[in-house]
């Protein structure tokens, strides 16, 4: 009988982490480099704040190029790019704080698969971070890849 894949099976580690005051090229140089596409920021004092992923990146970028006329559609037949709404070159200045996701979701490392999956698609993340259930700290992250990977191992060819 093989034994049941955990969260502490499946996690990644170590964590890559970002501080609240990273600007967003340097985060975005940061992901290039390491093949990823979030990681968890933390304040100077090292507590954890959030997650910045490229899914904070993008909306800020429609927002900046959308403004406010609203969300453009393909239905609309409006040009895809508008030069007066491209970022500007303090974009790249600014601290990922101002765009990240508040707060992280996690799991412990006894978390089943099935809690894993369960807590992805319930908040709709692409990642859960494992955090120590004494201490809260952050052990390892889990993302869709590594539960994917998992499944693909475990499959019967």
């Amino acid at each position: 009988m093989k034994e049941a894949l955990l969260a502490r099976h499946l996690m990644s580690r170590p964590v890559k982490r970002l501080t609240a005051a990273t600007p967003v090229r340097d985060a975005a140089a940061f992901f290039a480099r390491h093949g990823i596409s979030g990681a968890p920021v933390i304040d100077g004092h090292g507590r954890w704040l959030g997650v910045f992923t490229l899914r904070d990146l993008a909306r800020h970028v429609q927002d900046r190029m959308v403004g406010t006329r609203g969300e453009r559609t393909l239905e609309s037949r409006e040009p895809i790019l508008d030069v007066k709404g491209l970022p500007s070159s303090d974009f790249g200045r600014t601290p990922i704080r101002a765009l990240m996701t508040r707060g992280l979701y996690t799991v412990f490392p006894d978390a089943t698969m099935s809690e894993v999956v369960h807590a992805l698609v319930s908040f709709e993340v692409h990642r859960v971070f494992v955090i120590d259930e004494a201490t809260g700290e952050l052990e390892g992250v889990i993302t869709t890849s590594d539960v994917l990977r998992a499944l693909d191992a475990t499959a019967e060819r």
